[in-house]
């Protein structure tokens, strides 16, 4: 199915239009740096009022092992308060692009797998990781990091998902193909969802 994430920039959301353009999904941002992403709670109430399924996402900093688990409390403790404490039905996702994340002395794979590990260990049952195509072949060593973890690839201009051809064993749940689809008088970023 089709699905757009979305976030605090795309403050005027025509849902009505995401709906008759054959959008079945929005992943939607959670918060980053420790705050809640302004058009959070808007955004959730519109996609259950206009019955799409949803997933979040949180955009992440953490170049250290504490720090992914200190993120992974914190959007734990946002899903408790906002979402009754439920697994959004497409999941949450750590997104992993930000240099920040490179600051630390080991690879950035330790502080994602250990975001998911704990959200895990928390009861949520559907955590994975967000990045793009050059950061999941070439900064991200995914040695570490358990093959059962859903990957959100994102790839543009493409013609297929490379990093899911390329990688057979792991879960290609989302490839993120375009972030320039028009849809309603806007621009977003549109991913293609494997059921």
């Amino acid at each position: 199915m089709k699905v757009v994430d979305i976030s605090a920039w795309q403050e005027y959301m025509d849902w009505q239009a995401l709906k008759d353009y054959g959008i079945q999904g929005v992943i939607i941002k959670l918060g980053e740096n420790y705050r809640l992403d302004e058009m959070f709670i808007e955004h959730v109430n519109n996609a259950v009022k206009y019955g799409f399924q949803y997933g979040i996402y949180y955009y992440s900093h953490a170049s250290s092992i504490n720090e992914g688990i200190t993120e992974a409390n914190w959007v734990d403790k946002k899903i408790k308060e906002y979402l009754r404490g439920e697994n959004p039905p497409l999941g949450i996702w750590m997104d992993a692009e930000d240099n920040d994340m490179l600051l630390g002395t080991n690879n950035v794979v330790y502080p994602i797998a250990n975001f998911i590990h704990r959200l895990r260990t928390l009861g949520y049952t559907y955590v994975g990781l967000y990045s793009s195509y050059n950061w999941l072949t070439n900064v991200i060593n995914l040695g570490p990091l358990p093959k059962d973890v859903p990957i959100w690839s994102a790839q543009y201009g493409y013609h297929e998902n490379s990093f899911a051809v390329e990688n057979p064993e792991r879960i290609c749940k989302i490839w993120q193909y375009t972030d320039c689809e028009e849809i309603g008088g806007m621009q977003l970023d549109c991913n293609i969802y494997y059921e």
